[in-house]
């Protein structure tokens, strides 16, 4: 039997681009233009990553006669799909209790869900910025900032719910921040 071995930080894919288009609007037209729309630079991170392995923990009753308050992994009986909801990010039927060695269970009482048996689910997010700076004197200057954080409000799922025996097994447990919106000056002298 071949053990594939996985980390839970191990992230198959990532890929971070960072982009600043700088001075794209009124480079000429009349002053008004020049002072209000020019100058502005636009920067954007996008953050495109798989989940992450997490493991599956049985929590139910002991099954191998240590009196309890044990780890133990369950039992795979199907194959592992995901649904990719809130409410079933992965069959949860696909897992079972491992069966105890005196009911004539095998592996001694342990079960045969390899370690981080599932994926979490990954992370697709975009993050813009627009700044301008003014200038008052060669060494008096403002800059105003908008920054969004997770710009198109895109629901991200960060946590799921891996030990077998919850209410809340298999569900998704938490989330990303939504979108933060973010204005701000700063005056160097």
């Amino acid at each position: 039997m071949t053990v594939r071995r996985e980390r839970s930080t191990d992230v198959k894919s990532l890929t971070r681009t960072t982009s600043t288009i700088s001075h794209f609007f009124a480079k000429s037209g009349n002053a008004f233009e020049r002072i209000v729309l020019g100058g502005w630079e636009v920067s954007g991170v996008t953050v495109v990553q798989s989940g992450v392995p997490q493991p599956i923990t049985y929590n139910g009753a002991d099954t191998l006669g240590l009196g309890g308050d044990t780890t133990n992994r369950p039992n795979i009986v199907a194959p592992i799909s995901y649904p990719k909801t809130r409410l079933a990010w992965f069959n949860k039927a696909a897992f079972a209790a491992p069966i105890a060695p005196w009911l004539g269970g095998g592996n001694q009482g342990f079960g045969n869900a390899r370690k981080d048996a599932i994926i979490l689910p990954g992370l697709f997010n975009f993050n813009l910025a627009a700044f301008k700076t003014f200038a008052f004197t060669e060494n008096v200057k403002l800059q105003m900032r908008f920054e969004s954080f997770n710009t198109f409000n895109h629901t991200e799922f960060q946590n799921i719910d891996a030990s077998t025996n919850d209410a809340n097994f298999g569900q998704v447990t938490s989330t990303y921040d939504p979108r933060v919106l973010q204005l701000g000056a700063k005056i160097s002298f």
